[in-house]
């Protein structure tokens, strides 16, 4: 089934190259993806905790459950999902997060991002440096988490944090990354989508683990902590995390809207890559 609800272009954006990546078929997840998300939420029991967040990194092997939703004894909310770049590389993916934040020079103002929007036409519509330059000051991103269904669109900011101030060793970061392996850490703000853009309640704690599978592919293995944030160097509740986010309904939504934008993503980069990566960032 092809997703037909998405996001519409201005007649600027139509006559930009990038045009054909987002007119490509948009799919849901996959079978295997569906039956795992269809079955209900996993047992709380084989979830990392919170104030365990680091057990995700380690060089080889894989958690229990790599991919799955479920609320915690705690009222919070645990996200696990696994996702594959076949035909992807380390080098395409490091490129890829950088380039989408920059516009491109005939790129009309005011109407989004389109490189962000190619990556998930039903919800994506803008993402950014908050300073403008690279991602230390935080990344901003709007869209909507329903494939495309009509709910309002969210503001969320993406603040990095640094996992050694977490407790993770020197010895741990250097095994991580003789093993080609490489981290994300951040928490996730919320924020009115109107400027100035005030702070909601609300935040999400965030860590991926990025390396290559036994296999031979890219893979990403990520951990979604609603309800929690990370604070001078100490995991933490957030009591204001508003209910809406604190269901397994959410759950699910986040779930579904993550794996259709990696299966959508692996689909095109390497071709976008080939395309783009020699050229200026602000080319069209």
């Amino acid at each position: 089934m092809i997703i037909t609800n998405r996001k519409v272009l201005t007649p600027e954006e139509k006559k930009l190259p990038l045009t054909k990546y987002f007119d490509m078929p948009l799919y849901p997840p996959g079978p295997l993806e569906q039956q795992l998300i269809d079955a209900g939420p996993m047992d709380p029991k084989l979830a990392i905790k919170a104030e365990n967040f680091l057990d995700l990194l380690q060089p080889t092997d894989y958690q229990k459950v790599e991919y799955g939703y479920c609320m915690m004894p705690d009222g919070t909310g645990y996200l696990a999902v696994y996702t594959t770049y076949p035909g992807c590389t380390p080098q395409m993916l490091s490129w890829w997060f950088r380039w989408l934040n920059i516009h491109s020079k005939n790129m009309p103002e005011g109407q989004g991002n389109l490189r962000y929007k190619i990556w998930n036409p039903a919800d994506h519509w803008d993402h950014g440096f908050i300073n403008g330059k690279d991602r230390s000051g935080g990344i901003y991103t709007v869209e909507s988490l329903d494939l495309g269904a009509g709910e309002p669109m969210t503001y969320t900011v993406r603040n990095p944090l640094d996992p050694k101030d977490f407790g993770l060793s020197e010895e741990r970061e250097q095994a991580l990354k003789a093993a080609g392996c490489w981290v994300d850490c951040c928490y996730e703000s919320f924020h009115e989508v109107e400027p100035p853009h005030k702070q909601t309640p609300g935040t999400h704690l965030f860590l991926t683990l990025s390396r290559m599978s036994p296999l031979g592919f890219l893979e990403k293995c990520t951990r979604e902590w609603i309800g929690y944030t990370g604070r001078n160097g100490k995991v933490e509740r957030d009591l204001t995390t508003p209910a809406s986010m604190l269901s397994e309904e959410y759950l699910k939504k986040v779930i579904i809207h993550a794996t259709t934008e990696a299966q959508q993503l692996s689909k095109f980069l390497p071709q976008l890559y080939a395309e783009y990566k020699d050229l200026p960032d602000d080319a069209d």
